[in-house]
């Protein structure tokens, strides 16, 4: 025989099983314990005497981790009542304390039972292993929120950066703009007065015409040009034309001032701004949206100013008003609200648009969700909208009803830092 193979004597073995640090049972046929090593004691808690003749599954295995009751054959140890073995399976143990222990179980029959112990049952605890299992399987899903979290706050960065780029262009063209307009409409202010001083002059002078008509020649030569140009169509239609002109420079000088109300590229910090001046200008900016889909109706209550950021604020509005805007199908109406009462303000956007469905309404604010077809949205207005009114330490509520409508309402306080807060 190999000597290093020579079977080692009772007294060897049994010093073996003593200093394992996995726990080693033995049981009988009805599986009550016949052996339980020191470690297999520390373990469970209990004293030799305590575990000796216990059945292992009534006194070991009552229930599953959750109350449940556990079956005997559904335990893992049933494989011994088929004459097989188990290899590092996970199951769980109650101490004696009433506390229940993860172990790695392993167990075998014994080909020839020995003082009635017919199989051996070796258990590690491996409670610790499965905390620090579940901690580093928490610590990843926390990385992966985090990643999320930074990809969503990247993107809305970028989002506002691009909003803020846009924001100066518009200040930039604004101002541009601006200039000749200016002296446009000061040279048709000019035209104006002086077109009235030529046709005080040209009338004065046709009082001359009854004193002509000892020159026939000359007064049909007046006749026949007034009848030529229709003197009397230009007398009317030149006042009409610089009438409209100064009107339509009105207009366009009233776009440029909306259009530098609402970037505010100067003034991007916090200040005193009314809400109902900023929907306005707003409402200016995306008119060209808005016209051809719906009726826009105004509600206004005469808000108080506040103290915000009106450029980030007019951003929230752009994409309510847009996206009621691109709810509404074919042609309805758009409300929008204001009101406030002693510690709040508060602006709604209403649409009779298709509504949202109610299985979406919990992902709305959600970064990248969209319901808009593919190259039609990024799903980072209303994400972007919920962080600016948040940042205002406001709120934005919705209601819809699917078919009907949507109303969005952004609440915002009175006051940036009420008494009591710092």
């Amino acid at each position: 025989m190999d000597e290093s193979r020579r079977p080692i004597g009772q007294h060897a073995a049994a010093l073996a099983l003593d200093t394992m640090s996995e726990g080693v049972l033995g049981i009988d046929g009805d599986r009550n314990i016949t052996y339980a090593n020191p470690a297999a004691l520390v373990i469970l808690g209990y004293r030799y005497d305590e575990l000796a003749g216990r059945n292992i599954h009534d006194l070991l295995q009552p229930k599953r981790r959750d109350g449940r009751p556990y079956p005997g054959n559904e335990s893992q140890l049933a494989w011994l009542d088929k004459g097989g073995a188990i290899y590092f399976v996970e199951d769980v143990f109650w101490n004696k304390d009433g506390n229940p222990i993860d172990v790695e179980m392993s167990a075998v029959p014994l080909p020839e039972p020995e003082d009635g112990t017919s199989a051996i049952v070796v258990v590690r605890d491996v409670s610790e292993r499965k905390e620090n299992r579940a901690a580093l399987l928490k610590a990843f899903e926390d990385l992966e929120v985090l990643n999320k979290n930074l990809e969503t706050a990247h993107s809305q960065l970028l989002q506002s950066e691009k909003m803020a780029s846009i924001g100066q262009l518009a200040a930039g063209v604004a101002h541009e703009i601006n200039n000749p307009i200016g002296f446009v409409n000061s040279n048709l202010g000019s035209l104006k007065s002086q077109v009235h001083a030529l046709l005080a002059v040209i009338s004065v002078y046709e009082r001359a015409e009854r004193v002509l008509s000892g020159y026939p020649d000359l007064l049909e030569t007046i006749r026949q040009t007034k009848s030529e140009v229709d003197f009397t169509f230009l007398q009317k239609d030149i006042q009409e034309l610089i009438a409209e002109s100064l009107e339509g420079v009105g207009r366009v000088k009233k776009i440029v001032d909306n259009l530098r109300d609402f970037s505010r590229a100067d003034r991007s910090e916090w200040h005193v701004a009314n809400l109902e001046s900023g929907l306005e200008s707003t409402l200016n900016i995306v008119w060209n949206e808005l016209k051809y889909k719906a009726e826009v109706r105004r509600e206004y209550a005469g808000v108080p100013e506040i103290e915000c950021i009106a450029s980030q604020l007019n951003q929230v509005f752009m994409n309510l008003l847009i996206n009621a805007a691109q709810a509404i199908e074919e042609r309805g109406v758009i409300t929008v609200r204001t009101g406030f009462d002693a510690n709040a303000v508060w602006v709604e956007v209403e649409d009779t648009g298709k509504g949202i469905k109610a299985e979406h309404m919990h992902r709305i604010f959600e970064p990248f969700f969209t319901t808009k077809p593919v190259g039609k949205g990024t799903g980072l207005g209303l994400s972007l909208a919920y962080g600016i009114v948040q940042q205002h330490k406001g709120k934005l509520d919705v209601k819809s009803e699917e078919g009907k409508g949507t109303v969005f309402r952004v609440t915002l306080p009175r006051e940036r830092n009420p008494a009591g807060e710092s």
